[in-house]
């Protein structure tokens, strides 16, 4: 029996189920590509690297691929090498090659610190393990023996710190399947933190350093302030507003390899803005008007604060020479100059400085970190919570 004419018109006048396309995004040339694919229901992300090598990248979602394809350009653009790590690769070749690849996304402190901790710590142990092979029972004995062997608990952080980043930055990108590490518990943090300077010493210290005005404002700056060495160093005279009385603190001074003396971002990134009383501007004023009038002999003036005797930026070096012969004179014990900075956080917490106000001057984020790293309770505020719970106690009623 033929089909009637009703039949076809119906057919004609029905709209076509749309077939699902594939949605191919096209960048321009050298900037990758990301499209669907409908035979595997992912979408698929390409990308050509420094070495013209493709790089490809599967995702179940759109802005995955979008996101890792961004960061093959990112590398690109700073001339790095995105590497793809063979599975049979060694530990030492896979970590050589991922702390090369971090090279100029990292601080150069940051960047000896990892090469150190590769060489001297990880490749010794379990350089020779194939990247594949490695397992969470291995890392965790690599970790035992460096705990057994009398390694400061910094140094085993940072070998579990190496391993973690690496391993997830593979994972992440798609190079290795499994990162073994997150298996790792982290190492416990055993040391001793090193606390401020105690009152006696911190008198004898500042009463020492007020016979000259380039020491009495650099001990105000950091043992009053808190204020790292590395920023102290950096410090410029535009950066004071002596009407507004206020410091600002956009810059550190580091020495790094290859390249000296550099003038480098805050730690966190970002400047702040603090107060200075008036008894700091007029200690500030007092090393000013001194350093005017004793500068003939320098070579150069950049304008800072705290120069060496020449004017140019002061070495780490060199201050810790100052520093060690401004104790022997005070005649007190062995302090680190960063211990200043401890110093100052342990008196404002404990005169009940609000958090928000601590992390304003530290320049910290996490008020936790000020609180477990940089204030301590001080045998004065001991013995005045103890006087004031005495003074809270019940008497016995008389009758």
């Amino acid at each position: 029996m033929g089909l009637s004419e009703e039949y076809y018109m119906a057919q004609k006048n029905t709209p076509p189920v749309p077939e699902r396309k594939s949605k191919h995004i096209k960048n321009a040339n050298g900037q990758g590509t990301v499209y669907y694919s409908k035979s595997r229901d992912r979408y698929i992300a390409q990308f050509y690297d420094i070495k013209n090598k493709r790089r490809t990248k599967i995702c179940r979602r759109q802005s995955d691929a979008q996101k890792w394809l961004d960061e093959q350009k990112r590398v690109k653009h700073y001339g790095q090498s995105t590497y793809t790590p063979n599975p049979n690769m060694k530990i030492s070749e896979f970590l050589t090659q991922w702390v090369e690849h971090r090279k100029n996304s990292i601080a150069p402190e940051t960047y000896r610190n990892y090469k150190s901790t590769i060489e001297n710590r990880i490749k010794p142990a379990i350089g020779d393990v194939k990247t594949k092979d490695l397992t969470a029972q291995a890392v965790e004995s690599l970790i035992g023996d460096l705990i057994k062997d009398g390694y400061k608990p910094g140094t085993i952080k940072g070998v579990y710190a190496v391993l973690r980043a690496a391993f997830r930055y593979a994972v992440r990108m798609g190079d290795l399947n499994l990162n073994p590490i997150t298996k790792v518990s982290a190492p416990s943090s055993q040391s001793t933190a090193i606390k401020h300077i105690p009152k006696s010493d911190f008198e004898k210290i500042y009463r020492e350093a007020m016979l000259h005005p380039y020491l009495h404002a650099r001990v105000e700056v950091g043992m009053m302030i808190g204020l790292r060495p590395g920023e102290v160093r950096g410090l410029r005279w535009s950066d004071l507003n002596w009407d507004e009385r206020t410091l600002t603190i956009e810059r550190q001074l580091q020495r790094v390899k290859a390249e000296g003396l550099v003038f480098r971002q805050v730690k966190q990134k970002e400047a702040r803005t603090i107060p200075v009383s008036e008894t700091q501007i007029h200690i500030l004023k007092t090393h000013f008007d001194f350093q005017q009038m004793s500068n003939e002999g320098w070579v150069e003036d950049l304008g800072l604060i705290f120069p060496n005797t020449i004017g140019k930026p002061l070495d780490a070096k060199r201050e810790h020479n100052w520093w060690k012969s401004l104790l022997k004179r005070a005649g007190v014990g062995e302090y680190s100059i960063y211990q200043m900075r401890k110093t100052a956080f342990t008196h404002f917490a404990n005169l009940g400085v609000p958090q928000a106000t601590l992390l304003a001057y530290s320049g910290h984020s996490n008020i936790s970190t000020i609180y477990k790293h940089y204030a301590f309770a001080t045998t004065e505020a001991m013995d005045s919570a103890i006087a004031g719970m005495d003074a809270i106690r019940p008497t016995t009623s008389s009758n």
